[in-house]
């Protein structure tokens, strides 16, 4: 059974004789419901390509995704809405790598499609990275955004861009990139706060700090903002947590787009990334703190935590000492509030789902969730930090939820951060003026160019991988637009912790335990994170 249903052409004459009689139909049903409307407009879009929400966390493992804790018997998923709203709607990818796990080298490889090496993107700093590196080279004017802009997508940016955007004095963090038609970025120079008391670029004006960060040397979690506060304007409460924010700019961009244009929205969350001022580490919403406690570390991967025999690794780590108690405790707590963090990232997970059904206009929109980078928490006695090519810092989440894609599969085809350009290229229709290194993952595999030269053993376009040849489904031939309508979309308080959907090529949606229900509009927000869309996914 394929992930995606399949599509056959229909000869010429019978295509000819269908658009006939659906003409035909068409004018009788627009005569019919004009005749039996009073005034009530059907807003119907002229642009039937697809829209793209792409969801990009920062410093998200693998197993942060799928984390639960046992409470009461009941296992509590950090990130429900995620799990239940994109990966039982649509494809899981089990073997999802980025090449080059630090910040900036993946976000631009994600923009570009193209490796750290050849868009010469490499590191965090300039002159060879961070934004100023990024707008030095080719990346700054060609990219996912500047492409879909060109073939006439709406473009919209939220959230974190690169390291260092807003630390150059030329333009005193004013710039907005070329591409982007709606820009609310914030500021991530050295003296900008992370979650609180932070700068942002709304359009080319700076505006902040949002809300108060406090004295950072005495200063307790869990004192911003009201504890009832899910994100502004919601109850008139004034959040200014930087991913409820982000939220509402995401919903407040959304409703404002023409129904007759397609959109591309890129949603760079900071969470769950720490920041380095004291106390250091990750910083969850008021009302989520604490809600974590406990949470099993590391979660699901203690294969290499603190390992033993390093006989086989670097020497700089062959050379660390064990974890003392002190530092597991430390990262335990660092891991904890990474949970916590991710928790309202959740909430806005369900708030764009919410609003693109309000919006009729969820059918037609993929949504891709994903990390730029992994975390070491204490795996071969690395802590605080990525960059190694490392499971824990590569290996990541990729759900895809959108027209065409079978509710609730996974695949074991290999894909990379590159693939996601092209990939959202093909399916709308438009076209990179630079070369790519990243294939389409709307492709069958078997068509699409090797990204390697061959070996002796292994012909270009061969089957690039034994789980392939073991069974496992490769991602299908086409991800046509199909319209499908299925249940109503619910997200659980609970469910099972979600590992199974890595461990096998094909698996089944997890069924909320408890759900609840309520009514989406396209006006105003959700009325908080325990309402659930009433629309037809």
């Amino acid at each position: 059974m394929q992930i995606f249903a399949p599509h056959s052409s229909p000869s010429p004459a019978l295509t000819r004789a269908r658009l006939v009689v659906a003409a035909a139909l068409a004018a009788l049903l627009a005569i019919l419901a004009f005749a039996a409307s009073s005034g009530t407009e059907v807003a119907r879009s002229a642009d039937e390509r697809p829209s793209f929400v792409v969801i990009q966390t920062d410093d998200e493992t693998l197993d942060q995704l799928y984390a639960s804790l046992n409470v009461g018997g009941i296992e509590v998923q950090a990130m429900p809405y995620t799990q239940a709203l994109i990966a039982n709607r649509g494809v899981t990818f089990n073997r999802y790598y980025v090449p080059y796990p630090l910040c900036c080298p993946s976000r631009t490889s994600l923009l570009t499609g193209r490796y750290s090496h050849n868009n010469n993107v490499k590191g965090n700093v300039p002159p060879n990275g961070g934004f100023t590196g990024f707008k030095a080279r080719q990346a700054y004017s060609h990219n996912i955004a500047t492409w879909l802009q060109a073939a006439g997508y709406r473009t919209i940016h939220i959230g974190k861009f690169l390291n260092g955007y807003g630390d150059e004095p030329f333009d005193e963090g004013k710039d907005v990139p070329p591409g982007w038609n709606a820009w609310h970025s914030v500021l991530r120079a050295d003296t900008n706060h992370y979650f609180y008391g932070y700068t942002l670029n709304n359009n080319g004006t700076l505006e902040g700090p949002y809300g108060d960060p406090g004295s950072w040397e005495t200063r307790e979690y869990g004192e911003r903002d009201d504890f009832g506060c899910p994100s502004a304007p919601l109850n008139g409460k004034p959040c200014f947590y930087e991913t409820d924010l982000f939220n509402t700019l995401a919903w407040q961009e959304l409703t404002q787009t023409s129904p007759e244009q397609p959109f591309y929205l890129q949603l760079d969350y900071t969470a769950p990334h720490g920041d380095f001022r004291r106390p250091a580490g990750p910083e969850p919403a008021t009302r989520h703190y604490n809600t974590f406690a406990g949470a099993p570390y590391p979660h699901g991967r203690a294969e290499g935590f603190n390992e033993g025999n390093v006989n086989d690794k670097p020497r700089f780590i062959r050379e660390a000492p064990y974890l003392s108690l002190n530092e597991i405790h430390t990262y335990r707590v660092y891991y904890q509030k990474a949970l916590e963090s991710l928790r309202a990232v959740d909430e806005g997970v369900k708030l764009l789902v919410d609003t693109l059904g309000g919006m009729h206009r969820l059918r037609n929109t993929y949504i891709i969730f994903t990390s730029d980078n992994g975390f070491f928490y204490g795996e071969h006695r690395l802590t605080g930090g990525k960059f190694l090519a490392y499971e824990p810092a590569t290996h990541l989440p990729l759900l895809i939820r959108g027209p065409g894609i079978k509710a609730g599969t996974a695949t074991g085809e290999l894909a990379a951060n590159i693939d996601i350009a092209p990939t959202i290229l093909e399916l709308a229709g438009a076209e990179a003026d630079k070369s790519i290194d990243g294939r389409s993952l709307a492709s069958s595999p078997s068509s699409r160019p090797p990204t390697s030269k061959p070996t002796a053993n292994r012909p270009p376009n061969a089957p690039a991988s034994a789980a392939r040849a073991r069974g496992q489904r490769p991602v299908p031939r086409s991800w046509r637009r199909r319209r499908t309508t299925s249940g109503s979309a619910s997200a659980p308080t609970s469910t099972s912790s979600g590992r199974a959907a890595r461990k096998s090529s094909t698996t089944s949606p997890r069924t909320p335990m408890s759900s609840t229900t309520s009514s989406a509009s396209p006006t105003s927000p959700p009325s908080g994170p325990s309402s659930t869309p009433s629309w037809s996914a």
